[in-house]
């Protein structure tokens, strides 16, 4: 049974009480009135910008991840999906500078690995 809180609208008296789906109100503990009033819960509201920036967070994280990986391409292609699911004005910002982001001339360079080998001598 969830857990709900009352307010009596004759003493102002605040209290909680567990109540089924089909409970009637209970009576304040106080003055033992009837005139109670169900109070909204804080779990009841969400908070829309908190999700947003931390959406915005995970997004940011990700395109970070695909740049240390040096997958340019998809880092791109990943904000610009995600420009379409959240619109954010960071998103915009951070995938106009991919747009105008060129790669150099002849691809990227990889070095090859050097192996060192001693001679017996």
């Amino acid at each position: 049974m969830p857990l709900y809180d009352f307010q009596c609208e004759k003493c102002g008296e605040t209290f909680e009480a567990l109540l089924g789906p089909m409970d009637d109100y209970p009576p304040c503990p106080r003055c033992q009135g009837l005139e109670v009033i169900k109070l909204p819960s804080l779990f009841a509201f969400q908070d829309k910008t908190s999700y947003i920036k931390d959406r915005e967070r995970a997004i940011i994280k990700r395109t970070a991840d695909y740049l240390k990986d040096g997958k340019i391409k998809e880092a791109q292609r990943f904000l610009n999906k995600a420009l379409s699911y959240n619109p954010s004005e960071k998103i915009k910002r951070l995938s106009e500078s991919f747009e105008k982001r060129k790669p150099p001339k002849g691809g990227f360079l990889i070095k090859p690995e050097v192996k060192i080998l001693k001679n017996k001598g």
